[in-house]
């Protein structure tokens, strides 16, 4: 094969395995993430305990893991968190018609990976 050839058959091979974005682009976050960073990362932390949040909800990490709720005290369980996305709080507002139930549960399944 000429050199021609040998390049024609590599740049072939290259294109072919482009997918067009960059690494970075490729993999999506999931879609909790999206909802938490469109929604609630305006009053809530995530990546941040209690002590060292500066924002005005309370911080949401390892909402599941912590014996007791931030605010209510109460055992944390997905269907007081529901709720209480769909239907705000004293400060909250109620996010029942912005996000649907399936995007209310995924949200919720990203709180319980954190």
């Amino acid at each position: 094969m000429t050199k021609l050839a040998w390049l024609l058959l590599f740049a072939g091979a290259v294109m072919a395995a482009d997918t067009g974005a960059p690494p970075w682009e490729r993999s999506s976050p999931p879609p909790g993430q999206s909802l938490f960073r469109e929604n609630c990362a305006v009053c809530h932390d995530i990546d941040k305990d209690q002590k060292s949040t500066r924002k005005l909800g309370p911080s949401l990490n390892h909402l599941f893991k912590n014996p007791k709720l931030p605010l209510s005290k109460g055992k944390p369980n997905r269907a007081y968190v529901m709720v209480r996305i769909q239907y705000g709080g004293p400060v909250m507002p109620a996010f029942k018609k912005r996000m649907n139930d399936a995007e209310i549960a995924a949200l919720i399944a990203y709180l319980e990976s954190k």
